[in-house]
């Protein structure tokens, strides 16, 4: 079953991406350039084959870039939020609240990308029963984003910062209920990895993990790995995905 066209998508893309200016200072972090097409595009392009069709741009820092690239295409619709102060990715998401029609909503990062089952995702959210739920991944190791664990209920228990090797990482995407917007403290720039869902572990957070591969662009170097994979391997990434 493919819910994916009854669901709204919310994507987060107006941070200033400061560490990528010496490589990408002329737009967005999530416009760079990658084999001929802005990074953003693989992001849209999987939300698409997997059947969603109205997607939310939430815009900053040069954002008439993202404006400009996706208010025309016809494969779904394309609304912007637009920032006039950095908000940070909880308050972005609170100023888009207008935009929102649908009871549950997707929310993702503009400037990453993971392939994996979306309608899976918001299955599991929904079977949760919880305001939110995060997809995450296997930490392996890995200390390079915030990291989580997990109970064996398949509840998030605790967060750790960046450095601190939890058992997954979090992979930036989200299902949400339209009540989670309430835990949104309005008006003022917070973080919805910092500020928000600490705060929430006692009203319950879902986790699902994913065995898909999780991608970031937010360092030159983290970029130029990206930019090592093929055209066709990001493209049978996102089509095989899409398919399921």
């Amino acid at each position: 079953m493919n819910i994916g066209a009854g669901c709204d998508v919310v994507i987060l893309c107006g941070g200033l991406g400061t560490r990528l200016r010496a490589v990408v200072h002329d737009r967005p972090k999530p416009m760079a350039m990658v084999h001929e097409r802005p990074f953003l595009e693989f992001v849209v392009n999987h939300l698409v084959g997997s059947g969603f069709s109205r997607l939310i741009f939430c815009t900053g820092y040069k954002g008439e870039w993202i404006k400009h690239h996706f208010q025309d295409v016809r494969q779904f619709d394309a609304l912007f939020s637009e920032e006039t102060e950095p908000l940070g990715t909880a308050g972005a998401l609170r100023q888009c609240r207008s935009l929102l029609k649908t009871s549950t909503f997707l929310v993702l990062n503009g400037d990453s990308f993971c392939a994996l089952d979306l309608t899976a995702l918001l299955k599991a959210h929904h079977h949760a029963d919880v305001l939110a739920t995060m997809a995450v991944i296997a930490g392996n190791g890995r200390s390079d984003g915030g990291s989580v664990t997990m109970d064996v209920h398949g509840r998030i228990s605790s967060f750790h910062e960046t450095g601190n090797s939890g058992s997954y990482l979090n992979a930036g995407i989200y299902a949400c209920a339209g009540q989670f917007l309430d835990q949104i403290p309005d008006r003022r720039s917070c973080s919805l990895e910092r500020d928000v869902f600490p705060t929430m572990l006692t009203k319950g957070i879902g986790g699902f993990v994913t065995p898909e591969p999780l991608y970031d662009i937010g360092t030159p170097e983290r970029l130029a790995a990206f930019r090592t994979l093929s055209a066709g391997q990001l493209m049978r990434v996102t089509e095989e995905r899409a398919r399921c």
